[in-house]
């Protein structure tokens, strides 16, 4: 029998395959980041240092859109009329218009772009002083903030106005940014925005039975008090400002700050609406809605319940420990709006003549707000700074072709500004709110919404994170995005609070503003070389493609509304608490 051969076997000739002497080109290099071999749900990919940058590259955004615009790859959008901080006396009117883009990435084969433009503006106040030097403020210049005194206007409600812009666009007419923190002028906290927990804020209130009997909705639901559950409330006059009272609690946790509010409901004007629109009426003009029942003969209460997270003020207060009666001494007013909310349940008093109306328990926001001053210090982004001038040459020269009179003028817009070394805010002129675009696109919200679609247009299996979106391992945390993460299965958002408070762009939006004579210059962030090559063969597939995208748009356009109302609700600067409040009462 022979021997077993353990080990390497025979170390002859016939032992190795010998050396190849082939010229054929190799496999080619791999990607340099790390990439799992499979791409399962809810696995993580690691880019490397270039691949990020060239990713991050706006150039690419740039060029994209550019092509879009000449190539006429879009439709219009409808208009739509909405107001900024509805029900309040601070009412903004406001137009939304835009382009609809095609796309196979959602199941309506569309993204939109929302163009914001105020109708009628309001001033803000002047900047005083700018605080820009990097060896003066090294401390702001970390932390990429921008802060700037401003001086109050004269107006009674300029103060006011000021204080619920965070996280607005303003601009002086020809510099933009992004508000990122409103300041006492000690730079403490001038507002702290909380969220009410998981479990929501209730409302209860009571109108006369005989009343809601007699209109002419329960009359045609064959007296059917029923057919009230699932409608929309509004309660124009129910955004609560007030001084805040002894009875509102204070009170502490280790990472958190709580605050208890209950208000009364007496006198107040309701509306019952029948919201049959697929837009929900927190986005819209409720005015459009049909009223079924309206009466100012209540009566109820609301209850709700906020927490503010430290971390996020202490680092104003240094070496101070921020706790619950340090923020109830530096705040005096309070203030919180109840949006359109929906009937859950009725309860049928007859004895009193009352018919009770419980809502659906909703999460909601507050702000707490600092004695009113003249002067104020605003934190910008320093990521989110623009300029916008006429488009002129350096001779004078309109860089365009002369349109008929009354058109509209070309303007140059850019984006590489640096406010530590470009001069900023030097019109000297009122600041008011920007007119902004936004988009439904994942590369603009830093958000995926579902595409329920088990099939993409191609035929493939489309991702489960694409078809419900849920939280993740790399998302933001969870006090960021406590309201839309109430919206799982619907979006699912990784945007963070620095991306947030950024001049925020993408391919749609650059295509947008070139569509309305806003010529975006060339940014100056350029993908390595290897990459703009491989990007232009991208681009011209994809521009092959356009066709084949519109037909699949014009068959699916309507089949959803969530992206739409997605772009909606950025257009209006909610807050994520707003938003999955708005994400989870929509018809989509």
């Amino acid at each position: 029998m022979p021997r077993k051969k353990n080990g390497y076997g025979n170390f002859g000739v016939s032992g190795f395959n010998g050396i190849s002497k082939s010229v054929n080109r190799g496999k080619g290099s791999k990607a340099l980041g790390r990439y799992p071999s499979e791409r399962r749900f809810g696995s993580t990919i690691q880019r490397s240092a270039i691949e990020q940058f060239n990713i991050d590259s706006t150039w690419q955004k740039w060029r994209k859109g550019l092509e879009y615009y000449f190539q006429g790859a879009y439709l219009d959008f409808t208009k739509t009329d909405a107001v900024l901080y509805q029900g309040t006396e601070y009412e903004i009117p406001v137009t939304f218009d835009g382009y609809r883009f095609a796309t196979k990435n959602s199941d309506s084969r569309t993204h939109y772009c929302i163009h914001r433009t105020i109708d009628q503006n309001r001033q803000l106040g002047f900047i005083s002083e700018l605080e820009i030097s990097t060896a003066a403020y090294p401390e702001q210049y970390k932390n990429r903030e921008i802060h700037a005194k401003v001086i109050a206007t004269k107006t009674l409600t300029s103060d006011d106005m000021l204080l619920r812009s965070t996280g607005e666009r303003i601009t002086d007419g020809v510099t933009s940014a992004n508000i990122f923190w409103i300041l006492t002028d000690e730079k403490r906290p001038a507002v702290y925005m909380g969220k009410s927990p998981s479990t929501g804020s209730t409302v209860t209130i009571r109108v006369p039975l005989d009343g809601i009997k007699a209109s002419e909705f329960i009359q045609k639901n064959n007296s059917n008090l029923l057919s009230l559950v699932g409608k929309a409330v509004y309660m124009p006059d129910f955004l609560i400002e007030r001084t805040i009272g002894s009875l509102d609690r204070f009170t502490d946790e280790a990472e958190f700050m709580n605050v208890e509010v209950a208000d009364l409901v007496a006198n107040t004007r309701v509306v019952i609406l029948n919201n049959e629109s697929s837009l929900p009426p927190t986005l819209g003009d409720v005015s459009d809605l049909t009223p079924i029942f309206e009466t100012t003969n209540t009566t109820g209460r609301l209850n709700g319940a906020f927490t503010f997270k430290k971390d996020i003020y202490q680092r104003f207060w240094g070496q101070q420990y921020l706790t619950a009666d340090l923020m109830r001494q530096n705040v005096d007013r309070l203030s919180y709006a109840i949006q359109p909310w929906i009937i859950q349940s009725i309860l049928v008093d007859e004895t009193n003549n009352n018919l009770q109306i419980d809502s659906v328990p909703f999460q909601s926001s507050i702000r707490l707000f600092s004695p009113r001053a003249s002067e104020r210090y605003i934190v910008f982004s320093d990521n989110s700074f623009t300029k916008e001038y006429p488009d002129y040459d350096a001779d004078g020269n309109y860089n365009h072709q002369q349109g008929i009179p009354g058109d509209k003028e070309w303007t140059k817009l850019n984006t590489d500004i640096d406010p530590w070394q470009d001069e900023i805010f030097t019109s000297g002129s009122a600041l008011t709110f920007a007119d902004l675009y936004t988009c439904s696109c994942p590369d603009y919200l830093h958000a995926i919404i579902r595409s329920p679609e088990v099939y993409n247009e191609s035929g493939g299996l489309s991702n489960r994170q694409e078809r419900l979106p849920m939280p993740t391992a790399k998302g933001a945390n969870d006090y960021d995005i406590e309201g839309i993460a109430r919206a799982a299965g619907i979006a699912q958002t990784w945007s963070t609070m620095s991306y947030r408070k950024s001049f925020k762009l993408c391919k749609h939006t650059i295509a947008s503003m070139f569509i309305n004579k806003t010529r975006v210059q060339e940014p100056n962030t350029f993908p390595a070389f290897d990459a703009r090559e491989e990007f232009e063969r991208r681009l011209s597939k994809d521009i092959n493609e356009v066709a084949d995208e519109f037909n699949a748009q014009l068959k699916r356009s309507e089949i959803t509304t969530v992206e739409v109302i997605y772009a909606l609700a950025e257009a209006l600067n909610l807050d994520d608490v707003e938003l999955g409040y708005v994400l989870l009462t929509s018809r989509f």
